[in-house]
């Protein structure tokens, strides 16, 4: 499996990114990025492009002429040929700047094409006086750990210099959220650890608290099933670490994250894809979540021919089907020299 890590690469100009191929260039002090996860919209979008609301505002994002687009995870649906060439006539090649993506589990769908095709799926880069640390929150039942976490220990190092004054993490998961009982029931429907916890309380939290008394830390996650916003906030005093979730549902709440670096001073703002008044991202904290009702994505009945159609074309289906066949042939072949023994 082919794995690439870029381990704190000293100049931007040397990023490239694997989605439109254009470089990430040197940055000033004073530089924007834009932060949005589930590019793909509805968990029902079975039109192999990306969610409407993104198609509608490439030129929108183009406008604030950022220096790279971050996409948090669940960027496609499913992943084969027709995703790659959709994307990349409808999304990649309309976009003026560098697109980079945290991987979520529906990017990984079908097997190591991710990583043949793209590349990594957990890497480091600086750009301007920010370090960027993106995280494979799908390996390892979302525990960080081998190689991607001696790759994380290794960026944070690089991120104590002087000259960062911030640090961003990336992933699809918030797994920061799901042994804490402050978020309890705040995210659900979210993909989670199957087997008990992860390792982000006893591990990677240690870390990143000694780190963030003296650097500004932002987690950045984006992956949210029902929710009441396109954005979710929270400064953890007892860390000083930031946590933040923003995603798009195919929804009329569909917003992305604008960051500004202004000489080491960070603040965001959020833009509406479908003409929505928003408030300060602040303002989608806890509380906000905890009294508001979530939205439900209504299901098409409509489309159920379509998915069972696009399941059974699935290569996981044959190849649960041959399993299942030959665990059937076995089963009868032991049955059957069974009674001729008796």
């Amino acid at each position: 499996m082919f794995v690439l890590q870029l381990i704190v690469l000293t100049s931007a100009a040397q990023v490239v990114s694997p989605f439109n191929k254009l470089k990430l260039k040197d940055t000033a002090a004073t530089y924007s990025f834009i932060v949005s996860g589930h590019f793909h919209g509805a968990s029902t979008n079975l039109s192999t492009f990306p969610a409407a609301t993104v198609l509608a505002n490439t030129d929108t994002l183009n406008s604030f002429q950022p220096a790279f687009l971050f996409t948090l995870g669940d960027m496609f649906l499913d992943l084969d040929k027709n995703y790659i060439d959709h994307y990349q006539r409808a999304l990649f090649s309309k976009l003026k700047m560098p697109v980079f993506n945290a991987v979520g589990n529906h990017d990984l769908s079908n097997g190591d094409m991710y990583e043949k095709t793209f590349g990594a799926t957990y890497y480091s880069f600086i750009a301007g006086l920010e370090l960027f640390i993106v995280l494979n929150t799908e390996k390892d039942d979302g525990s960080i750990k081998g190689e991607q976490l001696e790759m994380l220990q290794e960026a944070l190092k690089k991120g104590q210099q002087q000259s960062i004054k911030n640090i961003f993490i990336l992933s699809h998961r918030p797994i920061w959220s799901e042994n804490d009982p402050a978020y309890t029931g705040l995210f659900a429907g979210n993909t989670r650890t199957a087997l008990g916890s992860n390792n982000y309380e006893k591990e990677i939290k240690p870390l990143l608290t000694n780190i963030s008394k003296v650097k500004n830390i932002y987690w950045m996650s984006g992956s949210m099933a029902n929710a009441p916003a396109s954005f979710f906030y929270h400064k953890d005093e007892s860390s000083n670490i930031t946590f933040m979730q923003t995603a798009i549902r195919d929804l009329p709440r569909d917003a992305v994250l604008l960051v500004t670096a202004d000489k080491g001073i960070i603040s965001f703002k959020g833009i509406s894809l479908t003409g929505q008044s928003l408030e300060p991202i602040e303002h989608y904290g806890i509380e906000y979540w905890k009294k508001s009702v979530p939205e439900e994505e209504k299901f098409n009945y409509r489309l159920l021919p379509l998915m069972i159609f696009k399941a059974i074309m699935h290569p996981y289906f044959w190849s649960g089907f041959a399993v299942a066949l030959l665990l059937f042939l076995l089963l009868r072949f032991v049955n059957k020299r069974w009674k001729k023994r008796k």
